[in-house]
């Protein structure tokens, strides 16, 4: 890898990083109506919600890598967290839309 990849790879994590806080910071006292819309953000259920853009993120790391621990490790990590974790949000956003309408 060279040293520009590095840093693009350095510099787009840190991006990340600071959006992913600005997002925590923008949920300051979120009505039930924000939840929705942060854990629509999360996983929608669909192919652009942030969960699966990281799970992507998560198995491209894994391209190329021999079958073994790494790559199973690898590729049960980025299904965690789009399957099992998306699941778990998009059980939680029902049950929040739910209780708002009672």
């Amino acid at each position: 890898m060279s040293a520009e990849q590095t840093e693009r790879i350095r510099r787009a994590a840190a991006d990340a990083h600071t959006a992913l806080q600005q997002l925590t910071a923008a949920t300051a006292g979120l009505t039930p109506e924000g939840r929705t819309v942060l854990l629509d953000a999360l996983h929608d259920g669909k192919n652009d919600g942030l969960l699966v853009v990281l799970a992507g993120l998560i198995t491209a790391t894994g391209e190329d890598l021999p079958e073994g621990d790494a790559a199973e490790d690898i590729d049960e990590a980025a299904a965690y967290v789009e399957d099992y974790a998306g699941q778990r949000l998009h059980r939680a956003r029902t049950t929040l839309t739910e209780e708002n309408r009672t």
